[in-house]
């Protein structure tokens, strides 16, 4: 009993982080496309 309640704990913490990890990245990524697309904004004027 006590194994299987730990088996769980540790996939719902493993998809919890992956689920966190996927935010920051996502998050990361686009702050760097709209840092991209204004230094290109501003060589283009």
């Amino acid at each position: 009993m006590k194994i299987d309640l730990i088996n769980v704990a540790y996939t719902v913490s493993m998809v919890i982080l992956a689920f966190v990890a996927a935010i920051v990245l996502t998050k990361t990524i686009s702050r760097y496309v709209e840092k991209r697309k204004k230094n290109n904004e501003d060589d283009c004027a």
